[in-house]
């Protein structure tokens, strides 16, 4: 009876070995399964937010394209605004193209430039 008895002890605590060693490795599978979870969720709100920064960097790229775009001048296809004042527009004054500028240093021939004038008229 007594061998029994130590037999029944040796069979107990093999039990609760095994019960406790299955319940470890549940609890450890859970635990790993947890982390992997947790990865995956870091992972695709990661991805979300890398997604969103790539939308505001691409909507402020646009709206800087769309400022240069703006502040650049732009010819006009209308026909010219007249001033606010109601003034007249002046041209801008230009030299006559056929004559030197009026200060050369060498000075300006009259009789050579006449010259050269009837010659590059026509013959009336």
């Amino acid at each position: 009876m007594r061998w029994l008895k130590v037999l029944a002890i040796a069979v107990a605590v093999v039990i609760v070995f095994f019960v406790i060693s299955s319940l470890v490795h549940i609890l450890y599978l859970i635990g790993v399964g947890l982390l992997i979870a947790a990865a995956l969720f870091a992972a695709f709100k990661g991805w979300e937010q890398y997604k969103r920064a790539r939308e505001r960097h691409e909507e402020r790229r646009q709206q800087r394209l769309q400022q240069r775009e703006e502040r650049r001048p732009r010819p006009s296809i209308e026909a010219p605004r007249q001033q606010p004042t109601g003034l007249p527009i002046e041209a801008p004054r230009q030299q006559p193209t056929g004559l030197p500028p009026a200060a050369t240093p060498s000075g300006f021939d009259v009789d050579e430039e006449l010259a050269r004038l009837k010659r590059e008229l026509p013959d009336s």
